[in-house]
C-alpha cells in the first residue's frame, strides 16, 4: 500500500509542475510565433483544461470581475491537500 500511495504523491507532483507550467505559457503564448512554446501550451492544456474546467464553473460567479483566473490556485491548493492526505 506504501508503494501506491508513494507513486500516486509522486503523480500529482508531476501534475502540479504541468498545471504550473500551463500558467506560466499562459502568460507568454499569445504574444510569441514561437511554435514550440505554442506545442506545449497547447498539449498542456490538454491535460489540464479537463480538470479547471469544473473549477472555472464554479468560480466564475464569484470572480467573474477579478480579471484573473484563480481556477489553477484553487486545483494546486487541492491537489495538495489529496497529496497530504496520501501521506503516511
Amino acid at each position: 500500500m506504501d508503494l501506491l500511495a508513494w507513486l500516486l504523491i509522486k503523480l500529482l507532483d508531476i501534475y502540479i509542475l504541468v498545471v504550473l507550467a500551463n500558467v506560466i505559457l499562459s502568460w507568454f503564448v499569445f504574444g510569441t510565433q514561437n511554435s514550440v512554446v505554442r506545442q506545449i501550451y497547447w498539449r498542456t492544456s490538454q491535460i489540464v483544461d479537463p480538470v479547471l474546467t469544473p473549477i472555472r464553473r464554479v468560480l466564475h460567479p464569484m470572480t467573474q470581475n477579478f480579471g484573473i483566473d484563480i481556477s489553477p490556485f484553487v486545483l494546486i491548493i487541492l491537489l495538495q491537500i489529496l497529496t497530504r492526505m496520501l501521506l503516511p
